[in-house]
Formats: structure tokens, sequence, C-alpha cells
């Protein structure tokens, strides 16, 4: 029977495989956005609530998870985070004679330590990973991820830590509505708690998400120059830190071409970096446009109509030391929505550097250091026993209690 029905397939054929549906993601920039969705989120919770962070701070923003964490009616509640923390709050060393004299800081310190003890007592643990002993050499390179997962439904990626200075710095998550890529996360969040950080790639609902371990991370580099490569108009880098392999590889983009753009943060918290990217930029070509204002803690790459965001700076020290997690993605309302909301007002109020003789002596000197950082990471990395162990606040020895398995 001929006609104009609805297609069948014929007898034997296979049915075309149902793609999934795209992961959801929205941007939320920003300490206050980023937590008015988290702590809604927190509250729907109902079997698990997986949170990992670089820094976790017994603050308004610290405190207000902690006690989202132990309202929240999930059974399955953990914390992890770095073991910085427990030398550097507020950005400064808490063991140096200053902070020591500073009661404000040292209140905050006694804080972060009774905040972590309720969260236990609840039943929340919070374990510490890379712990650093007596070695401080490996402050240098830390577990530097930062997610959330939520019952297989929900996550979050992006730069943002659970600390109140760092909430107010210009930075952003995304949210991410996707059981596959939730699960993913999780997977992931388990292998840390047991102290054994992974290296893992998945492509889940038509995005790419890859881990390094911190021990090369081979992987998480290809991924990342394989999209820089294939740029052929337009790049946009909004990040505080970044360093070779890129300089060269956004200095490649250039030469082909391809209009780049690298924006950073005028008033920086590591200026090595920043005068060490101006050096290359004269190097290689590409464009540098400094932020004025709050400290730009941002870390995404637009490359013509994809982004790549997560917990990595653009540099040698997220590329090959430390434990991180990327999106890349070509979502068109996230990529739209980082164009129209970070990248496009940061562009228009960008400002060129300044070209003095005195500026030039400090990027040259930035450019040396930096060479010289990168040249001597690999003994740093290679020093750092594995399987990373974990620690609780009050000691450093290795995980052995309840919920450690």
């Amino acid at each position: 029977m001929s006609g104009r029905g609805a297609w069948t397939p014929a007898a034997g054929a296979k049915t075309p495989p149902v793609r999934p549906a795209p992961a959801s993601m929205r941007l939320c920039v920003g300490g206050a956005e980023f937590w008015e969705h988290l702590e809604r989120d927190l509250g729907a919770a109902r079997d698990y609530v997986y949170i990992q962070t670089l820094s976790f701070e017994g603050d308004a923003a610290g405190l207000g998870l902690a006690e989202a964490l132990l309202a929240c009616e999930a059974p399955r509640k953990r914390v992890v985070a770095d073991a910085v923390t427990k030398y550097l709050i507020n950005d400064r060393f808490i063991g140096l004679p200053r902070a020591r004299r500073d009661a404000v800081l040292q209140r905050e310190v006694a804080a972060t330590g009774e905040m972590c003890d309720r969260l236990e007592r609840g039943g929340v643990p919070v374990r510490f990973t890379w712990p650093v002993g007596r070695r401080f050499h490996r402050l240098i390179a830390r577990n530097h991820k930062k997610l959330v997962a939520i019952d297989d439904r929900v996550a979050y990626l992006g730069g943002i830590n659970f600390s109140e200075h760092n909430f107010a710095w210009h930075d952003f998550m995304v949210r991410i509505e996707s059981p596959g890529i939730a699960a993913f996360l999780r997977q992931d969040f388990e292998h840390t708690w047991r102290g054994h950080d992974r290296a893992a790639a998945a492509e889940i609902d038509g995005d790419q998400i890859v881990v390094g371990e911190g021990r090369g991370n081979p992987g998480l580099r290809a991924a990342v120059s394989r999209a820089l490569d294939r740029a052929m108009r337009r790049i946009v880098v909004q990040c505080p830190y970044i360093s070779e392999p890129f300089w060269s590889a956004l200095g490649r983009a250039h030469r082909r071409g391809v209009h780049v753009t690298v924006m950073m943060p005028e008033d920086h918290n590591r200026a090595v970096m920043k005068w060490g990217t101006l050096d290359a930029s004269r190097r290689e070509g590409f464009e540098v446009l400094m932020l004025p204002g709050p400290m730009t803690h941002a870390k995404v790459m637009r490359i013509d109509d994809s982004v790549v965001l997560g917990s990595a700076n653009f540099d040698y020290v997220s590329f090959r030391m430390q434990p991180e997690i990327v999106l890349i993605t070509s979502a068109p309302g996230l990529v739209r929505e980082i164009g129209k909301r970070i990248l496009a007002p940061d562009l228009a109020r960008g400002r060129e550097p300044a070209n003095g003789r005195r500026q030039r002596w400090r990027e040259r000197l930035g450019g040396v250091s930096m060479r010289v950082l990168e040249w001597l990471s690999p003994s740093v990395r290679e020093r750092r026993p594995s399987p990373i162990p974990l620690a609780t606040w009050r000691d450093g020895t290795r995980n052995s209690g309840p919920g450690g398995g």
C-alpha cells in the first residue's frame, strides 16, 4: 500500500537509537547566584550529596554550606576539601607570625575546625585530601577539583570554593541537569574519597568531560590542545593563571589567523603569572587585556562556538601537577550565556597593559621566573606518594574511621 503515512522500518531493520536529551546547563555568576541554586538543590536531595572543594572555611560561605548539609534529608552526605585549608585561610598562611597575631583570622581558623567537628557529629564526614606533612613543597600543587554531585540528577562544575573571599571574586559555576554527568562526577568523587585519584574521560550527552589525576595529566592536556588546534576564527580566554603549554598554543592559533584575546585581573594575587603572560604575549603575538576591579578567578575559554571550563587554570600547575576536571561543550545556550554575561562585558571593560620600561623589566623577569618554575615542577610532582591519603581536620593520619571506604 502506497501513501504518505508515517514511515515504518522494514522487517528486520534496526530501529535507530534514541539520542539522549542534551544536558540542561545554567550559568551561575558569582557566589550569591551559585549558592541560591545549590541551596535549593540541597533541600531537594533525597539520596546523596557529594561536594569537593579546594577551600572549605568557617566563614559565611562555609558555615552556610554546613548548615544546609546538616538540614539536608539525603542519607549520604560527604565533603572532600584539600588540605591547603589547614594552612591557608582567607588567602593567608595562618602559621606566620603576623597571622598568629590577627585575632579575627585566628577566630576563623578555630571556627573552621569547629565546623568540621559539627558536621562529623551530624553524620556528614569531612575528609582532607593530599596532606602536606613536613614536606611543605607539596603546597605548590594541590587537589584542585571543585564539583558537586546530587542524586545522579544535578551537578555543578566551575571555579568557586566555599570561602567568603572566593564567593566575592569574579567567578562562576555551571549547574548541569544530566544523570550521566552527575553519575560520572559521583564516581570520580568516590575514587577521591578512597584516596585514589584517577584519570578519566567520557562523552556524555554530546559533551566531553575529562579528569586529570595530577601526574602529568596527558589526557587533559591532549583534550584541550585538540580544542585549541581546531579554532578557526576566535579564541577568548579569561583566567588569572596562564602559562605553557598554552602560551605556545595561543601563539600558534594567532599565527594561523585566529583572533586571540586573553583577559587577566589587573590586581593579581599571583603577580608573577601576570608578568609572565604579558611577556609571552609580546613574544607570541596574542592580545592581553587587564581587568580592573575585584580579583578575576574565572577559568573559561571560548573557542569559536564551544567553551572549555571547569576547575583547571590554563597553566602548567593545573595541566601537569594537580587533579583537575574540565568540561568541553558546544551547548548553544551555555555558550551564548557565557558570552553575554562574562566575556562580552569583560572585553568591553578590559584595558591594554602599560608599556613603559619598568613594565617591560617586570615582564621579562616574570617570563624567566615562570620558565624556571615550570622546569622544576616535575621534581615536585614525582615526590608525591601514590595513592594520596586522606586526613581529618584534627590529625594528619590516614583516615580509617567510619565512612572512609
